[in-house]
């Protein structure tokens, strides 16, 4: 019985140029030749090349002694890479200390279930503005650019309209995880987990009696020195594949999770672009190949 296997050696003229092993049965080999343009060969050639892509600069592993594997780093492993959080927020000069700045953030959390209220305007600064994922503007790609976000009577215009507490009673955010941020000790963050009953209606849409989830969320709140809250970062989804909002947080995980999303991308569930898929297609035709 023969054995055959094809080596792929060079490419000349454009050409796959591959080199036939044959054994026989004892082992030994019998005969060596070239083919060109074979089915077989092309595949081989390919793998070969497809190999040489992959892994452009791999090298030999070097056998080491048991003892050279076990043995202590020369250098202590780096301990700055976490962050003595209490330490840094010691040193902080901003006037209102951490509990009194969490304590503030949930004030004006409450303060929001009576969003007619005129006198919540005097909660903000009078620079401030709200920014969410996909609303107050273009990201700034360079530092340069303006950065994006909606002043305070835009942003109480836009939840008074809403009118959410409305169209879900016995909406509960679940708000939880306060923290002050040791890099910017005027910030607090904290998350969510939303959950509401369709029961009321909703820009103009009759109640559903839908029980939403919606997925884990971040937000956070920048504070000036008297206590007005400067920046508000809202509905930044943590795990898109929990709840039943299509991944969606803020207004729009509402709006979508009552089966009337805005007829907008950004008000529907996440779907790669027809460019990304075709790279990820391709990303699996060659690994596909390599399996040759």
């Amino acid at each position: 019985m023969v054995r055959r296997a094809y080596v792929p050696v060079s490419i000349k003229n454009g050409r796959p140029r591959c080199q036939e092993l044959s054994w026989d049965t004892d082992g030994e080999r019998t005969e060596s030749t070239f083919h060109k343009q074979n089915t077989v060969l092309r595949v081989a050639a390919m793998k070969f090349l497809y190999d040489l892509i992959r892994i452009p600069h791999s090298q030999p592993e070097k056998s080491t002694s048991e003892a050279e594997r076990i043995k202590e780093p020369d250098t202590v492993p780096r301990q700055d890479e976490f962050v003595d959080e209490k330490a840094m927020l010691k040193q902080s000069k901003f006037p209102i200390k951490p509990d009194a700045l969490i304590a503030r953030t949930k004030e004006v959390l409450l303060a929001f279930k009576d969003i007619d209220n005129p006198s919540m305007e005097e909660l903000f600064s009078d620079d401030f503005v709200m920014c969410a994922p996909f609303v107050g503007g273009a990201t700034n790609a360079t530092p340069d650019d303006p950065k994006p976000g909606l002043p305070k009577k835009n942003m109480l215009g836009a939840l008074r309209g809403f009118k959410l507490l409305d169209a879900f009673p016995d909406m509960n955010n679940n708000y939880h995880a306060f923290r002050v941020d040791p890099f910017e000790p005027n910030r607090v963050w904290y998350q969510t987990r939303a959950f509401g009953t369709h029961t009321g209606t909703l820009m103009g849409k009759e109640a559903t009696g839908r029980r939403l989830e919606l997925p884990p969320q971040a937000y956070s709140m920048t504070f000036n020195e008297a206590g007005q809250v400067t920046f508000f970062n809202i509905g930044y989804v943590i795990d898109r594949t929990i709840g039943n909002t299509g991944g969606l947080g803020g207004a729009f995980g509402f709006f979508y999770g009552t089966g009337h999303p805005l007829p907008i991308p950004e008000c529907h569930p996440y779907k790669p672009s027809w460019q990304f898929a075709t790279l990820s297609w391709l990303r699996t035709k060659m690994e596909q190949l390599g399996k040759i």
